[in-house]
């Protein structure tokens, strides 16, 4: 099976449509008179995350002299917005489309006709599980990163009551990183007292821990899916009074806000995903696939448990990584 990507810059909000692209005028495409357009629509442009991920797109068109655009939701609960975005960018008929799709069975009916209409479709960061439509998926396998994220808390707590924050509800991404870790920890001393969603949203999950610390006093680990809902988690317990040593709290994605919490001795670890990493290889297989050539139907994006230890370290690599 093939694949095709595309990607850059543009936001879309509610009543407006933003587009900012990026190219080059040197033909770098394979010897053809045109530049590739390939489209990229991510869950929202406006988190630290996402801008790790439009890092690597920018600079993987730049390398290949691809035109692409990036557009996304204001936030990721807003679903329509996004399939506005892609039914505005497939009236421009690009030559492939690259999407993280927020909510996969109101995302798959739009990305089946771009398909029908012969634009081939990469997904980045998030699968659509039965789907077929898709070129292939580039990403983490989320299952296998919870468990990881699950391991370290165990060796770092093997008791203890615990809190679980997911995502947006049905996003499989986030579901799969809790549900991993929670495989992991079955059968053990830890007792998850509370499995919540706050929509990856960072005051979402501030209200949401406050209300579980006050339902548990005993509660001493949080597991977040993503780091904007650990950072919102670290916020509960400081304004509840407490002593963030006297609990761990963890995140997924390794942005640069977490970073700077993990170095301030707040939050204890994040398992960073390689988002940059991500939207480069996406722009460069979208070229393959719009040229012809056979790519795989996943590709996994490996990840990287970041702790005191490597903070520092992994937070100069990602500065450098990061769309301005």
């Amino acid at each position: 099976m093939s694949k095709k990507l595309m990607g850059f810059a543009g936001v879309f909000g509610i009543g407006a449509l933003v587009l900012t692209g990026c190219g080059n005028d040197e033909d770098t495409n394979g010897g053809g008179d045109e530049e590739h357009d390939i489209a990229v629509v991510l869950k929202t442009t406006t988190s630290p995350y996402w801008l790790q991920v439009m890092g690597g797109v920018e600079d993987g068109a730049d390398e290949v002299g691809a035109n692409v655009t990036i557009g996304g939701a204001t936030q990721e609960t807003e679903v329509q917005e996004q399939i506005d975005r892609i039914n505005a960018d497939l009236t421009r008929g690009p030559d492939a489309l690259v999407v993280s799709p927020t909510q996969a069975e109101q995302l798959e009916p739009v990305l089946q006709s771009a398909v029908d209409e012969g634009v081939p479709v990469i997904l980045v960061d998030t699968s659509i599980p039965g789907w077929d439509g898709a070129e292939s998926f580039i990403g983490t396998d989320n299952l296998d990163l919870g468990r990881a994220l699950g391991e370290f808390v165990l060796e770092e707590r093997d008791e203890g009551e615990l809190l679980v924050i997911r995502g947006v509800p049905g996003n499989p991404a986030t579901d799969n990183r809790i549900d991993g870790a929670l495989e992991v920890w079955e059968g053990s001393d830890l007792d998850v007292v509370a499995d919540l969603s706050a929509d990856s949203d960072r005051a979402q999950a501030r209200a949401a821990t406050s209300d579980a610390l006050q339902s548990n006093s005993d509660l001493s680990i949080i597991v977040a899916a993503n780091d904007d809902m650990a950072l919102g988690a670290v916020e509960a317990v400081r304004g509840a009074g407490l002593d963030l040593e006297d609990f761990l709290i963890v995140g997924v994605d390794g942005t640069e806000d977490a970073l700077d919490s993990i170095i301030a001795n707040e939050l204890d670890a994040t398992m960073a995903q390689g988002a940059y990493e991500m939207g480069h290889r996406s722009i460069e297989e979208a070229v393959n696939v719009i040229e012809g050539e056979t790519i795989e139907e996943e590709i996994a994006i490996d990840t990287t448990l970041v702790t005191s230890e490597n903070a520092e370290e992994y937070l100069e690599q990602l500065q450098d990584q990061s769309a301005e």
